[in-house]
């Protein structure tokens, strides 16, 4: 198993650092060596166990495009050897802000199997539209992007 993280936050800023730099080495560093470990990015079929989880981020990584996250966090629960975060990544391609995407909801969920904590899943979906944007959903379902990132 790859060298564990002292908390869940270790582990997520080296996904995100990895995430960053297109380096799926670092990428994977923050995942467990387990087989059953998921990974669930937008538009993309689900990929399970280290092979598939490396081979999907490889597919992200081959188009040369540097992504830039920002991401907020939106709600943060721990218990025993389980933490869930829920983030949103906001994405800018090849430093170019004025055409960002959508944000994206994220959630992490990492484990520590008794020597540190490590990712085991990441599932990032669309988030719900803003209030009002869709007829007949009430206005709390929507989400607030914060102005400034905390990570």
């Amino acid at each position: 198993m790859p060298n564990a993280f002292e908390t869940p936050q270790d582990a997520e800023d080296a996904f995100y650092d990895a995430f960053e730099e297109g380096n799926i080495e670092a990428m994977m560093t923050a995942w467990a060596a387990r087989d059953d470990i998921i990974c669930i990015q937008p538009m993309r079929r689900q990929a399970i166990g280290r092979q598939g989880v490396r081979e999907a981020w490889e597919e992200v990584f081959s188009s040369g495009a540097r992504l830039a996250v920002e991401v907020h966090h939106q709600h943060w629960s721990e218990s025993g050897d389980c933490a869930i975060h829920i983030v949103l990544e906001q994405l800018t391609l090849n430093g170019d802000a004025s055409n960002r995407p959508p944000p994206i909801l994220a959630t992490n969920l990492y484990r520590n199997y008794g020597d540190g904590w490590l990712l085991v899943l990441h599932h990032a979906s669309p988030p719900p539209p803003p209030p009002g944007m869709v007829q007949g959903m009430p206005p709390q379902a929507g989400i607030q992007v914060p102005v400034m990132p905390q990570r």
